[in-house]
């Protein structure tokens, strides 16, 4: 399915839609292509004041929005394609590990990306990258007994604006090894040295999917029933600015971010004593279900501010809440809570 809407809101209500539809038995396992105008797409947990420059994105014409899968914050414009993967969990034959998965579902895009003379390969937890340079990044929603995967693909991206509108934690680029934002992004066309037809590379990214899932697609459109949920979840969820800026929890007395090895977790605490009163998380990470942070704050409050106790109560909060994660850890949670503790002068740089 190449369908997108010019409304970006309706762009994500619609894969929503499309991953509803799988338990209602009114969506098929479905590719969808499709593009944005210039948005800062941001992941579920992600504060959008720590990676997104907000009045620049009002003065530039960039909207935000919020998607319902995790991770940090990215760029996309006309010059980006955008693909989902739509199945239900039975569907596929898919790896044990979500981290294996990731590998496996990208595997179109590498072979899309390999056959422009672009060679990408897979950088975990979800990246794509080229001589280091990232080039397509992905995500997942794992609801609705379905699993809608996710990327975006950095075609003709406009790197000039990308640089304007997003302000990368300065914690994160330095453990990437990278000056700056513009230096660790490239484009297929820049890789090619040639201005790359979207239409020719959407041809090549279902031709990449059908050889690394071993089926062949069929041309569709939404059906009927697609286009009246997602227009529902759109007003009642996507477009609304309770949804959109839900993580811009306010600061409690202390703050802080810790690097993890495949994430940035950011700590607001307030604390009585040796005791967490209140505390807020949020960050770029891969963390699942979607309700995940909620369940580690409200799990936490009340908790001694000691590391090993706090690891100690993350996993049982992870045994008995079936919340899995990738590329954290339950020492990096309790970590960064007692970096903000420890430390009421935060390392984090905006």
């Amino acid at each position: 399915m190449d369908y997108s809407f010019d409304d970006p809101f309706m762009n994500l209500a619609m894969e929503e839609s499309i991953l509803r539809g799988k338990v209602e038995g009114e969506s098929p396992d479905t590719l969808r292509l499709w593009q944005h105008p210039p948005v800062i797409s941001i992941g579920c947990f992600l504060n959008p004041e720590d990676e997104v420059n907000v009045e620049a994105c009002k003065q530039l014409g960039v909207t935000v929005i919020r998607r319902l899968s995790p991770g940090g914050a990215l760029y996309i414009d006309e010059g980006s394609i955008q693909y989902s993967l739509t199945f239900d969990t039975q569907s596929l034959l898919l790896p044990e590990g979500i981290e294996d998965s990731y590998s496996l579902l990208s595997g179109g895009a590498i072979e899309a990306l390999n056959s422009m003379g672009v060679k990408a390969e897979f950088q975990p937890i979800n990246d794509l990258v080229v001589g280091g340079k990232k080039i397509s990044g992905a995500s997942q929603s794992r609801m609705y007994n379905g699993i809608l995967h996710h990327g975006t693909i950095s075609v003709n991206t406009k790197l000039d604006i990308l640089e304007q509108v997003l302000k990368p934690s300065e914690l994160k680029l330095k453990a990437q090894g990278f000056p700056n934002l513009k230096e660790r992004i490239t484009t297929v066309s820049r890789e090619t040295g040639r201005n790359v037809s979207m239409e020719v590379f959407k041809r090549k990214l279902v031709e990449g999917f059908e050889r690394t899932l071993n089926t062949n697609f069929t041309v569709g459109a939404p059906s009927p029933w697609e286009i009246k949920t997602a227009k529902e979840l759109n007003e009642e969820k996507y477009k609304k600015f309770e949804w959109i800026f839900s993580e811009m929890k306010p600061r409690l007395d202390v703050f802080s971010s810790y690097k993890a090895a495949k994430g940035l977790i950011s700590v607001s605490l307030s604390f009585r004593g040796d005791r967490i009163e209140d505390l807020k998380i949020s960050g770029g990470f891969i963390l699942y279900p979607e309700n995940a942070v909620q369940e580690l704050e409200q799990g936490l409050r009340g908790e001694v501010l000691d590391e090993e106790a706090l690891r100690e109560r993350i996993l049982r909060l992870f045994a008995a809440r079936g919340i899995q994660t990738v590329g954290v850890s339950a020492e990096d949670f309790a970590r960064a809570i007692m970096l903000a503790y420890l430390d009421s002068s935060p390392p984090f740089v905006q």
